[in-house]
């Protein structure tokens, strides 16, 4: 856990700057980084706006620190569920069944925050390519679910790389859709149409 100790107003300011972000990760995620204003931002982390400077910089930096923060949890998960869905093909299908928990949740219903920020900012900020890191994370983790359905002989094949790109690209524009307002029966009839593909494989 992190704490920082920043000058407000003469006087030394505690605060934790896991909370800070969680706080702020959550406001970028419902209003999107150009409808959020400083003033939004001092009030949502409870810290004065030099502290905010002093510990994450710019506007343009914090929201970089908050995606990356939510990039390694977002992986996590990810991770998590890939571990808990095991080996071959029913190990997909039982991952894509834990997504659609997750997908209709009240969380899950706001899609994924990395790609409303790829959407907004076209993917980049000032020396961060968020988007392209989050694809290639994204595809790393599918890529390994993808492997635990094949022969150890047939992991680096044509045919795994084409089935963790397909994949890949699914989860990312279902999410999009996610975000989009989509209930969960046009959720699952999405997905289960990811269930019949797999089925082929």
């Amino acid at each position: 856990m992190s704490t920082s100790t920043k000058a407000t107003l003469g006087r030394p300011r505690l605060f934790n700057e896991e909370a800070v972000l969680a706080e702020l990760t959550a406001l970028f995620w419902r209003q999107g980084y150009g409808r959020t204003s400083m003033a939004e931002i001092v009030a949502a982390s409870g810290v004065h706006k030099p502290s905010l400077y002093s510990a994450f910089g710019t506007k343009e930096q914090l929201f970089a620190t908050v995606l990356r923060r939510y990039l390694a949890e977002r992986i996590a998960m990810f991770a998590a569920l890939i571990d808990r869905a095991g080996p071959g093909i029913e190990g997909v299908h039982r991952f894509l069944e834990m997504f659609e928990a997750d997908a209709v949740s009240e969380r899950g219903r706001d899609g994924c925050l990395m790609v409303m920020a790829s959407n907004e900012l076209r993917g980049t900020l000032p020396g961060y390519e968020f988007s392209t890191d989050y694809r290639r994370q994204m595809r790393e983790q599918i890529g390994a679910l993808i492997t635990q359905t094949l022969p150890a002989e047939q992991t680096d094949t044509e045919i795994a790389h084409a089935r963790t790109d397909l994949l890949t690209t699914y989860l990312l524009g279902l999410q999009v859709i996610m975000r989009s307002g989509a209930d969960a029966d046009e959720i699952h009839q999405y997905l289960n149409a990811m269930h019949l593909t797999v089925d082929t494989w």
